[in-house]
This record gives C-alpha cells, structure tokens and sequence, in this order.
C-alpha cells in the first residue's frame, strides 16, 4: 500500500503543476496589468464596497453590466472581488489583473479537498484494493472539472471558486455520511463553503444551501429523539454554529441584492443589462420564457449529454437549431457529455442510484438512506437550474460536478464491496478512465480556441471546419 501511495502522491503532484500551466495557457505570467476591461471588474466592485457602494466602474464591466438609476451593477457575487483587497493596496493596484492567479489558487483548493477525499476513501474502504485507490485519483486528478475549465476570463474564475467551495461541501458531506460524530467539524464547514459559494455563483450556493438543509433537518430530528440530556446538549451545540454561519451568509447576500436591484430576493434583473442593446431578442425571449423554463429541459439534456446539436444537416443548418434559437440565448462551444469527460464517475454513480432505489436491504450501506437520497437531490438543483436556463454555457457543466463527486465516489465503494467479482465491469472501469482523461483535455483545449456565446454565427460551415480554422489558421 505504501508503494501505491507513493505513486498517487506523484499523480496529485503532477496534476498540481498540470493545472497551475493550464489556467496560464504555457506562456502567460498570474498577474498582468490592464488600463481596463472586463478582467478588472472585481477590482472596481471591491473599490466600490471600500466605499459601501455595491456598483462598478462602466469602464471595466462594459456590456456585462446593468444599468439602474444612472448607476452601472455587475452580478457575480462579492467574494471573488473580497480576494481583491490586498491588491487594492499595492501603487495602480486597481488596474492589476490577477483573474489568472486567483483562477489558479481556486483550481488548487479543488485538487486539495478531491485530494483529501480521495485520502479518506482510500484508507477506508480501498485499502486491499489498488486498483480503486488508483483509479481514483487519476479521475480526480486528470479528469472531468479538475481540467475541463482551463480558461482564464473572469467568467471561468467565478466557476473556479464555486467549485472549490463545492469540493469542500462534498469532502465534508462524504465524512459526515459514514461517521456522523464528524459532524461537530463538518457542520462549520459545510456552513462556511455554503455562504461563500452563495456569495460566489448563486446557482450553487443554493444546492449547497439546500443540502446543508438536509443535514440540519436530521441532525435536529437526532437532538429530538434523544433521551440522554449530555447528548442532547452536544447535538444542539453542534448545530448552533452551522446555523449562525448560514443564516449570516444569507443576510449578507440579501443585503447585497438589496442594494443592487432594491430587492433582497432579486439577484439579477435582466432587464436591465447592457448586452441586451446588442441583442434585442432577448428581451423578447425572456419575457415568453423567462429565465428558467422547464420546456428547455430536452434541450438541457442534448447540450449536456447527448450533444447532437452540433451536426450540420445538408440545408446548412443544424440539429435542433430552431428550438435552441428560439428558446435559449446561447448554446455555447465546445460540444460536451458528461458520459465522455466523466464516464467513470457517471458509471459508479448511476450503479449507486439504481441500488439505493431499487435494493431494500438494509445492510447494504452503513448510512442513512434517506438523509444521502435528500444531500443527493438537493446538490442536483444546480444541475436541474441550468438544464433549463435561458443560457446553455459550457461552464455551466460546473453546476453538475458536486452530484457527480459524491455519487462516483459512492459507487465506487459499493462497487468495490459488493460488485468486485462482475465480469467485464473492471475493464469497462479502466477504459471509462482513459477516455475520461482524454476527452477532459481535449474539451479544455477547445474551450480555450471557443468563442463565448451564441455559436451558430461562428460556425456556418461547421463545427470541424470552424476549429480547422481557429487553431490551424
């Protein structure tokens, strides 16, 4: 077992420096300096808040803004520009652009917590098994949202840190799962990953929220039914500072919003972007289907899963076009499934779910059924949200990876406990790694050759000859 941990060590080594030259594309330093754009937004927005205003400077927002009462608001959350304040500090401190190294510092908490999960898991319940213990951390390391995303706008970093308070959420709920007394330390935790991720990309926020929720409920449900008052008091004690922690975080959010749209529940109002002057159909699409639509949902499902619609039908056209065109925004390149950059995590998880549903005995699996049924459904809201959203990105995968986390890692010890001895299923295993790995970083260099946004107008020739073009010409 050392031998294997010495070779794992190697892997989580190299997957650090893999991610740190990817976000810098090879050849670009952290931090950079910009007269504006974009890129500075966070640094205008913290400046701004310095000041107890909540808008930017129009000057690094642009068209990505919204427009209230003469003042111009952006509407990520706050916490990547509360990274900004010590920059803030330094001679033009304002006009340095450190999305690459904050990107950076985020990728490197994700492999931090797969790190830690992938420890406890293997010490756990892989220890007579290397080839589980491996095969994990080469899917945590090298595929799926460790190397999916290696971009560096601000946009991906935002993605960064919601994943990386998602990583946390996850480590701390699969301890918690199978020893419950971890709770004490989880709680905190759990509570402080879900405010800030709420404070980062509210999509996520309220899965982590949600699920947090879960263990709220049962761990009150436990302090219920007690009947030792010592253990009452450490139940109660062990909830007390989970539930400050959240119930601040939203306070704080709301605040925000308040100051922002004039409405504490409101978090964007698109009505009043900037981007709608460059396309005006949007206001239009919006106003028939609203920002969330469950009648996208097929469309969410071929975007993210079964990505036909990036076949050219011999009018020109493409599949599904006219139904993307006329109920989403954007659907954006590059093409994508899930069943290709996480075909591992997706056959342990699915094994997991079609077992937890459908197999009654209770011995199968040392924790409560119900409270891992509700985490799972409640982390699937980010996921459900963006399948059927008014805009299909190809960032928004990241909404789906705390599911696919926590299910492929769950699997794989069911798997490894009661499924070792199936024929076939070891290979498919080692073969789901290796196109996994593949596809993640083939997708991450043409993410980085992609235009953001609609796509259509990119690629009337087709998808082949558009990438033909942008990496060859």
């Amino acid at each position: 077992m050392m031998k294997t941990r010495n070779m794992v060590s190697l892997i989580w080594i190299f997957s650090a420096l893999w991610s740190i030259m990817g976000v810098l594309s090879w050849s670009h330093l952290p931090v950079g300096y910009k007269d504006d754009g974009l890129r500075l937004t966070f640094n205008s927005m913290m400046e701004h808040m310095l000041h107890g205003q909540f808008d930017v400077a129009p000057w690094s927002v642009g068209q990505e803004g919204f427009l209230r009462d003469g003042k111009v608001y952006a509407y990520w959350g706050i916490f990547p520009a509360l990274l900004r304040l010590p920059i803030l500090l330094l001679p033009n401190g304002l006009h340095l652009d450190v999305t690459r190294f904050s990107s950076i510092i985020a990728l490197l908490v994700i492999l931090f917590f797969h790190y830690k999960i992938w420890d406890f898991l293997s010490r756990r319940f892989f220890q007579e098994t290397k080839w589980a213990s491996v095969s994990l951390a080469v899917v945590l390391a090298f595929s799926g949202q460790q190397v999916c995303f290696f971009e560096h706008n601000l946009y991906q970093e935002v993605c960064f840190w919601a994943l990386a308070f998602a990583a946390w959420f996850v480590y701390s709920a699969i301890r918690t799962i199978f020893d419950e007394t971890y709770w004490r330390k989880a709680g905190l935790s759990m509570a402080i990953a879900a405010s800030c991720a709420l404070l980062t990309r509210v999509s996520m926020g309220i899965g982590l929220y949600a699920a947090l929720f879960c263990f709220f409920v049962y761990f009150s449900y436990k302090a219920y039914v007690v009947s030792d008052k010592h253990a009452l008091m450490e139940c109660v004690k062990s909830l007390i500072g989970p539930v400050i922690v959240s119930g601040l975080g939203l306070l704080i959010t709301a605040y925000v919003n308040y100051e922002r749209w004039g409405n504490p529940l409101t978090f964007a109002n698109y009505s009043l972007y900037l981007y709608n002057i460059e396309y005006p159909d949007r206001i239009l699409r919006t106003n028939l289907y609203g920002l969330f639509n469950i009648h996208r949902f097929y469309l969410g499902l071929v975007y993210f899963f079964f990505p036909i619609w990036i076949f050219q039908k011999h009018d020109g056209t493409f599949l599904l076009q006219q139904d993307f065109t006329k109920l989403i925004d954007a659907n954006e390149l590059p093409a994508s499934s899930f069943f290709l950059t996480d075909g591992f995590m997706m056959l342990c998880g699915g094994i997991f779910l079609w077992t937890l549903l459908f197999n009654r005995r209770k011995d199968i699996f040392p924790f409560h059924r119900l409270l891992v049924g509700a985490v799972i459904i409640s982390l699937g809201i980010p996921a459900f949200l963006m399948m059927i959203a008014i805009s299909m990105n190809y960032r928004y995968r990241a909404e789906f990876y705390p599911d696919i986390i926590l299910l492929g890692a769950l699997g794989l010890i069911y798997i490894v406990r009661y499924k070792s001895d199936v024929p076939y299923l070891k290979k498919i295993l080692m073969a789901l790694i290796v196109v996994s790995v593949l596809v993640s970083n083939f997708n991450s260099l043409l993410y980085g050759f992609s235009e953001l946004g609609p796509c259509y107008p990119y690629m009337p020739h087709g998808v082949g000859y558009y990438y033909y073009h942008k990496i060859f010409k």
